[in-house]
């Protein structure tokens, strides 16, 4: 009986990025940060363009939901990031049902290998995909939070957010990114449902705010990120329309059921 694995992740890491940066000499910051937004950039391309979706971590360093991606495709892209930046890239692969313990059998294969410039993998090769699932949450009112706090008093506001979902989503072996400005996305088991639920009482209790969550689940990254924004931006419109506060939105869930889900 083959096994259903939820999602796989493919951890990408800077070999050397530490020694390489200081041959840039002292004055050698922005040159730093003008790379690795370029690698970002790159990197989101290169995954997306197969489905995956890619998350920085650190900024020399990056997750990737590589789902349907092959082997063969990450050697293709690695070949070709090596031709393009200065210091060696490694790769390693993982699946599990829990995106948190695949990062852990991602980052323990790397270190087996021991080596830079490599690409590792720990995967069960009898495995078939079941569908990504992944949640997109954003701030309900930050336009008009803003109007009486300042810009640095919002990235305060922010952050404890994302504090708040990191410790969640490694208590329940998740995975969380912020994604620029009041925008998160959790990488889910099969509970988004349960998950979002949780993650805006306990936010609401602790920071006084309420947030929004966009559920999306499909067979590879980028169409359920895809699917999890169009719910977000539903709850959006749906509100302007005069609903009441429709929190979270999946695809099988009517718009009877809003109210429900809020309550």
């Amino acid at each position: 009986m083959r096994d259903s694995i939820l999602v796989q992740i493919t951890l990408l890491t800077n070999d050397n990025y530490a020694s390489w940066t200081h041959t840039l000499g002292n004055d050698r910051e922005h040159k730093v940060q003008m790379y690795q937004s370029s690698l970002y950039e790159t990197i989101q391309n290169m995954f997306s363009i197969h489905g995956g979706l890619v998350f920085a971590n650190r900024f020399d360093e990056f997750f990737a939901i590589t789902d349907g991606i092959s082997y063969s495709t990450h050697m293709e892209i690695k070949t070709k990031l090596q031709n393009l930046f200065p210091f060696e890239i490694s790769m390693a692969i993982s699946n599990s049902h829990y995106p948190f313990l695949a990062n852990k059998q991602a980052h323990l294969a790397q270190m087996a290998v021991d080596c830079s410039n490599t690409i590792s993998a720990s995967i069960k090769k009898d495995a078939i995909n079941d569908r990504v699932h992944l949640i997109h949450l954003d701030i309900e009112g930050i336009s008009q939070i803003r109007k009486n706090t300042s810009p640095y008093e919002i990235t305060l506001i922010v952050q404890a957010t994302h504090q708040i979902i990191s410790h969640y989503c490694y208590e329940n072996k998740l995975l969380g990114f912020f994604m620029g400005g009041d925008n998160f996305v959790i990488i889910s088991d099969q509970k988004p449902q349960t998950h979002s639920k949780n993650l805006a009482i306990i936010i609401q209790k602790s920071l006084h705010i309420i947030v929004n969550c966009g559920i999306g689940e499909e067979k590879t990254a980028r169409i359920a990120m895809a699917m999890a924004t169009k719910n977000l931006d539903k709850i959006k419109m749906l509100r302007v329309l005069g609903y009441g506060f429709p929190r979270i939105l999946d695809n099988e869930t009517s718009i009877d059921e809003f109210n429900k889900i809020a309550n």
